[in-house]
């Protein structure tokens, strides 16, 4: 979907992303990650991501992102990601909620799987244009201290729409997470 940027059409998106923002807003205030003992945390860190082009060319880009998850229980959380990549002459902004399991347990490392959908604002050129999308991966938490984890997401795969074709986004991440304990 292309918003138009002269403002002559109505377009749903703004009113998505006016109500992702609160829900964000919301997710981060609560957020934490898949982690036993915790109600969760709220991180970020950097993002690097692999696309494949229409023409079937791999390109590169790098940026950072945002992770809160709120945790339902000591294996099950919902998450909230919100992501910025640059690249030459593009922008692209990335939010995607899903649930998440972790393997819950009582040492400094904890594994955890994901998936969810969400969207893709990518402006380039003037162009504003919107897909689907749709995300998974597996990642590890390693707690250093109380209140602070280094978080890695090595594997994420991430599809998307664009022009309504479906295209393949591979991602890697690194950070820090503000761990939030129950006791």
């Amino acid at each position: 979907m292309v918003e138009n940027s002269s403002g002559n059409g109505r377009s749903v998106i703004p009113a998505i992303q006016k109500y992702s923002c609160r829900l964000w807003l919301a997710g981060f205030l609560l957020a934490g990650t898949c982690f036993a003992q915790t109600w969760g945390s709220a991180g970020g860190g950097y993002i690097y991501q692999v696309s494949e082009t229409p023409t079937s060319h791999w390109v590169s880009s790098h940026g950072w992102y945002g992770l809160g998850t709120f945790k339902i229980n000591k294996q099950v959380g919902l998450f909230a990601d919100f992501a910025n990549f640059c690249a030459t002459g593009q922008n692209i902004h990335v939010q995607l909620y899903g649930v998440c399991h972790a393997c819950g347990n009582k040492t400094r490392f904890t594994s955890f799987v994901f998936i969810g959908p969400g969207f893709i604002r990518n402006s380039e050129a003037g162009a504003v244009n919107y897909s689907f999308a749709w995300c998974t991966g597996a990642g590890l938490l390693i707690r250093l201290t109380r209140w602070v984890s280094f978080q890695t997401i090595p594997v994420e795969y991430v599809m998307n729409t664009a022009n309504w074709n479906v295209g393949s986004n591979f991602v890697a991440r690194a950070g820090f997470a503000l761990t939030i304990p129950k006791d």
